[in-house]
């Protein structure tokens, strides 16, 4: 499972990069998402303030011209290319339930072509949190053409021959990334290997995994971690191992290579059951890391230190309490809403696409224990993005509470709870003190009968 890299950063004074305006929409949070390389997982949202009038301002330096998100409360996502030294003025406007966006100035066109491409290939379009909402595969993929066809179309409207040929690949990777969920999730509900699926491997067949488009658009990553023979599960030593060899073998883009770091360094250290040789291991895995081994060593550290967050968070402990977000900006106590009754806790994120697939679990949860006052469903978001957070939750209307905690906040809670992956399931008991801090999921049965046990 991937983790963003998003971090929330103040607004810096400079050159106003974005003016924008909203038409129609009040009580609303802007929000900028940016990736200094173009890759997702590293993005940085940047949060900023909506004057009285409606209008906001961007002016963070970027490392170079680059196309943002930008998120407006529930109005969903927009796109834009955004230029050191010149400034782009964009509108949004609400006209019934529709939210459009308008350009002028520097790179208006462009942007009109970003902002189509962002709608697009939203990953929210093709997932849903309420299950009685959510889409047969092949609705979703027939969808995912749909947009790819309006893209293409637009592609040919891009009257610069260079920007034309980048967004092309771009798109096209894209596409193939959203397509490739898209087949995960058919192989999962079918219960089947998408490492042997032959539309999976047709896809990924002739990806050049050091090619940058394909590193910016996930593409790098699926096709190598697709090519493992080894399974996720266990201490996952085997599998770290061999993906290690098969960076060795293929991977010679620097930036790939760190995030590949990273990757086997989270599926060992964060996903691994922890009864392998760690120490051997780390010996290992820092030889292959080479100029990326401090986050070798940062990870080992924090390894140990969830080893005895776990021995803090055993069974009968008092939960450690932690002050939550609510939707409408008001802060509660975990302890105090939790008091009196048995807690289920979802831990997740709205870029997490494991975390996802629980929800619609959660979901028929929540309804089998509908009017058991013993109980209490909560999802807790770690999300930086909140406004990204606010929109999943709007458009999508869980009926039990949602809560977020983000920045300090967050590092606080993983560490108290020994928390380094999501999803995250805890329980906690009517008393206060924890039942499980690593429970199990909405998805497997053994859930609704603990829940049963404990609330009869």
């Amino acid at each position: 499972m991937l983790m963003a890299g998003m971090i929330c950063s103040p607004l810096l004074a400079n050159a106003q990069l974005l003016k924008g305006k909203l038409v129609g929409i009040q009580g609303e949070d802007v929000a900028v998402a940016y990736s200094p390389d173009g890759y997702l997982l590293n993005q940085q949202v940047i949060e900023m303030k909506v004057a009285d009038d409606g209008t906001f301002t961007y002016d963070r330096p970027l490392e170079k011209s680059a196309d943002v998100e930008i998120y407006i409360g529930e109005a969903g996502i927009f796109g834009a290319h955004l230029e050191n030294g010149k400034t782009l003025e964009m509108t949004i406007t609400k006209n019934g339930k529709e939210m459009e966006a308008t350009f002028k100035g520097p790179n208006a066109e462009i942007s009109r072509f970003v902002n189509l491409s962002s709608k697009a290939f939203d990953s929210m379009k093709y997932s849903s949190m309420d299950p009685s909402a959510s889409r047969p595969n092949a609705e979703y993929r027939a969808l995912l053409e749909e947009n790819y066809a309006k893209v293409k179309a637009a592609l040919k409207k891009i009257k610069n021959k260079e920007q034309r040929q980048y967004y092309t690949r771009l798109s096209e990777g894209n596409y193939k990334w959203t397509k490739a969920r898209l087949i995960m999730d058919d192989c999962e509900n079918k219960k089947v290997n998408s490492k042997t699926d032959p539309e999976m491997l047709a896809l990924i067949k002739d990806i050049d995994v050091n090619d940058d488009i394909n590193y910016q658009t996930n593409m790098s990553l699926t096709a190598l971690n697709q090519s493992a023979k080894n399974e996720f599960g266990g201490n996952n030593e085997a599998l770290c191992y061999e993906l290690m060899d098969i960076v060795n073998k293929r991977v010679t883009n620097p930036k790939l290579r760190n995030v590949m770091v990273r990757i086997i360094g989270q599926d060992y250290y964060i996903y691994g059951d922890g009864t392998g040789n760690y120490e051997e291991f780390t010996k290992r895995f820092k030889e292959f890391a080479g100029n990326d081994a401090p986050i070798v060593d940062g990870m080992y550290k924090n390894f140990l230190e969830v080893k005895k967050a776990k021995e803090k968070t055993a069974t009968g402990t008092p939960a450690p309490d932690i002050t939550l977000d609510t939707p409408d900006g008001k802060q509660v106590q975990l302890k105090d809403i939790c008091k009196g009754k048995f807690t289920y806790i979802d831990v997740w994120a709205t870029w997490c696409g494991p975390c996802k697939k629980e929800i619609p679990h959660m979901a028929k949860l929540v309804e089998r224990f509908k009017g058991n006052d013993k109980v209490l469903f909560i999802s807790i978001s770690v999300d930086e993005n909140v406004e990204a957070w606010k929109k999943m939750i709007e458009a999508d209307k869980p009926e039990w509470a949602q809560y977020n905690i983000h920045g300090k906040t967050n590092q606080q809670f993983s560490a108290d709870w020994g928390i380094t992956g999501i999803p995250r399931f805890i329980m906690i008991d009517k008393d206060g003190n924890i039942f499980s801090a690593d429970a199990t999921r909405p998805s497997n049965e053994e859930t609704a009968k603990t829940i049963e046990e404990q609330t009869k």
